[in-house]
């Protein structure tokens, strides 16, 4: 009985032992994309990249005329635009400046510019793999899923307005290794040291 134990411990030893590869050529990818550890989450200000506006510069708020070329689209935009760069001034992002016409101008803080990306979209935290498991063989392509959790998570990343941006968020990075850290699946290629194909590793975009 003792032996048939031991035996036991030393094949589950053995199982987390052969993913320790896989953990940390997948560890290394998201590192790989992420060198400052601080941008796995960023926050856009706007639909897609062409309506996304400068946010080292002073911003200022405006109505869509009617009438004009992709009226009812540019008014679903500028809202969202709106409604954004208000939830970024209550974090802290940016200051925001209301003018006698009823519109506002936005303005960076120093505590946005420590999380303004290049793109002009705020990010914050590193993903750190906890964990993986293989799961099947496909196409010549090892299955994976592996858990995660985030680290360098500033205070305005768990304020509860971002819910308003998006839900999933805060689901995120309220999650820990001691609690129960958020999944994800991934390709490996048979040699299992390159990521070929799944859920992608880098930035998540909201």
């Amino acid at each position: 009985m003792k032996k048939l134990a031991i035996l036991w411990l030393l094949m589950f030893s053995l199982i987390g032992c052969g993913t320790e590869q896989e953990k940390r050529v997948l560890q290394a990818r998201f590192d790989e994309s992420n060198p400052s550890g601080n941008s796995a989450i960023c926050l856009s200000n706007g639909l897609n990249p062409r309506e996304w506006i400068n946010l080292t510069e002073p911003y200022t708020t405006y109505d869509i005329t009617p009438g004009i070329e992709r009226y009812d689209y540019l008014v679903m935009a500028n809202n969202w635009l709106n409604e954004r760069l208000a939830i970024f001034a209550q974090l802290g992002l940016l200051s925001q400046q209301a003018l006698a016409n009823g519109q506002y101008r936005y303005s960076l803080t120093e505590l946005g510019a420590n999380y303004l990306f290049k793109d002009n979209r705020f990010c914050f935290g590193r993903v750190v793999i906890v964990d993986m498991k293989y799961q099947k063989k496909q196409d010549g392509k090892r299955l994976y899923t592996y858990r995660y959790y985030l680290e360098n998570v500033p205070d305005w990343a768990n304020n509860p307005l971002l819910d308003e941006i998006n839900s999933v968020i805060r689901k995120i990075i309220q999650r820990t290794p001691e609690t129960k850290a958020r999944g994800g699946m991934v390709f490996l290629t048979s040699n299992k040291r390159e990521v070929a194909w799944g859920e992608r590793v880098g930035r998540r975009i909201f």
